[in-house]
């Protein structure tokens, strides 16, 4: 008879389902439902205006800029197509620039951001002010396609 290998655990620890060569903690091949599930939110801060973002920790991220911000530099992408969110909130003194077009590669690349009808969106720079703008990538990371989920949320 002939038998099908449903799930499969390999000897570094990864769970394949509907494989047997699982190259991620979980690889699932084929349709996955679920009833609810959730993200971990990881906290950002700067460094001298640079803000990192390791996709190994998180989807979804949180900035309190509390000085401006000139760019973002992203590390851990995963190959293929990601995404990720970032919430940007003022601290209470608020002006602060944050450059949400401006990301580079750990290894100092300029990753391009490519925005709806190519208008970069300007941030809420109010005291308290919260946004939100999440980025794709089909490449593993050379470049971005920004989308704005909201801003100046009050």
């Amino acid at each position: 008879g002939h038998t099908t290998q449903v799930a499969v655990i390999s000897g570094i620890g990864s769970v394949g389902i509907g494989l047997t060569d699982p190259t991620a903690n979980l690889e699932v091949r084929g349709h996955t439902k679920l009833k609810t599930y959730s993200e971990g939110v990881e906290p950002l801060s700067s460094s001298s205006g640079i803000v990192t973002i390791d996709l190994t920790e998180a989807q979804t991220f949180e900035l309190t800029a509390t000085e401006s911000i000139t760019k973002f530099v992203i590390k851990n992408v995963p190959s293929g197509s990601s995404s990720f969110t970032v919430k940007t909130k003022q601290d209470a003194t608020g002006t602060w620039f944050i450059g949400v077009d401006s990301f580079e590669s750990q290894g100092g690349s300029v990753i391009p951001v490519y925005w709806p009808g190519g208008v970069v969106p300007a941030v809420t720079t109010t005291a308290n002010a919260v946004d939100l703008y999440s980025f794709k990538t089909f490449d593993g990371g050379n470049t971005l396609y920004g989308v704005v989920g909201g801003q100046n949320f009050s």
